[in-house]
């Protein structure tokens, strides 16, 4: 049986239930069901921008790895370097829910997709791949150089949100209109150059928007980036938390598992600490196809109207920051209040001393 034609973007419920989606490239996929990323990806025609950039370089390069995109503009801020890679990785490490005090059943482990932070050129990892990805911060006025290299097989990307860029610094998948940012390569590297304008200011993240786009989010390329007045206070702890999903469709496991920063259940979501007194900061940001809620346990803050609240709801690709001064000792829970998501992982505990 051949799936029902549906137009760019578009989603629809098939008929067994499942969630139909297309990703950037009109490639089909059912959420619920593994997907073949690579072998979908094989299939995207490299857009015309993206090989006439290729074939130049070849001609020019003698030597090395061909980089299809530099920078135009002298860094007078942060430089990064960032790989997207594979890794093995466990959602519930523990096998266990503390919040329940029970065994997770069944697999919790899949080949994942991970931005993965190096030192200068490439020349050495600075840890492991991680999901989130590493943290870009700078502070107002600065430029943000990003070197990118991709070692996955589909072509991904790293797509901002908040900073200022040129187009074709967007590093996103438009179809024949692509820049090579927003198609690289298995081996390729681009340069990315961000400004972090005054209206910057403030916690933000990025993603891929690849041409397989939303998949290769799904299986963890995402990440937190910040950017900072130096002449306001800075809290003394602050904690970036991604409200996100790793779906079947990406992870080839027989469920969808509900997650901060990469994992699901408390005792294997991060374990957060302060101490009464401390300026606390939470950015959160929500990234998948659900509506999510950011509640902690014994706690108020103000929001952007000045009322005071303990709960706010983020769809997707929100982001919020609370922030207020710890006054209230104890172990508490911070998670999603959509008990769906709240009982399928999204959940974990704030120590506070």
């Amino acid at each position: 049986m051949s799936l029902p034609p549906i137009g760019r973007r578009a989603f629809v419920a098939d008929a067994a239930g499942g969630l139909l989606l297309c990703t950037l490239a009109g490639k089909q996929f059912v959420l619920d069901k593994p997907a073949d990323i690579d072998k979908l990806a094989a299939e995207v025609k490299v857009p015309p921008k993206v090989k006439a950039a290729k074939e130049k370089q070849a001609q020019q390069a003698t030597q090395g790895e061909v980089v299809l995109a530099s920078s135009q503009k002298k860094a007078t801020g942060t430089e990064y370097w960032i790989q997207a890679e594979q890794v093995k990785w466990n959602i519930v490490p523990t096998g266990r829910d503390q919040m329940m005090g029970k065994r997770v059943p069944g697999k919790t482990k899949f080949t994942a997709y991970a931005y993965r932070a190096y030192s200068p050129n490439f020349a050495a990892a600075l840890g492991p791949a991680t999901i989130p990805g590493p943290l870009i911060e700078a502070n107002v006025g600065e430029t943000i150089t990003v070197n990118f290299r991709n070692q996955l097989a589909s072509p991904v990307t790293m797509h901002p949100h908040g900073v200022q860029y040129s187009q074709d610094q967007d590093g996103a998948y438009k179809g024949k209109y692509t820049d090579p940012g927003g198609f690289v390569q298995q081996g390729d590297q681009v340069t990315y150059t961000w400004e972090a304008i005054p209206e910057s200011e403030g916690a933000w993240f990025y993603h891929d928007h690849g041409p397989m786009d939303p998949l290769p989010l799904y299986k963890g390329l995402l990440g937190p980036m910040i950017i900072r007045d130096p002449n306001k206070p800075q809290p003394d702890k602050e904690f970036f938390s991604a409200f996100h999903s790793f779906q079947p469709a990406a992870t080839g496991l027989d469920r969808p598992f509900y997650c901060l920063n990469g994992y699901s259940y408390a005792g294997n979501t991060p374990t957060l600490r302060a101490n009464v007194g401390d300026d606390v900061a939470f950015h959160v940001y929500a990234l998948d196809d659900n509506f999510h809620t950011f509640h902690l346990h014994g706690h108020r803050w103000p929001d952007e109207s000045g009322k005071i609240i303990d709960n706010v709801t983020l769809g997707p690709a929100d982001v919020i920051t609370a922030r207020f001064t710890e006054d209230n000792p104890g172990r508490w829970f911070y998670h999603c209040h959509v008990f769906t998501h709240l009982h399928q992982g999204m959940n974990g505990w704030y120590i506070v001393e």
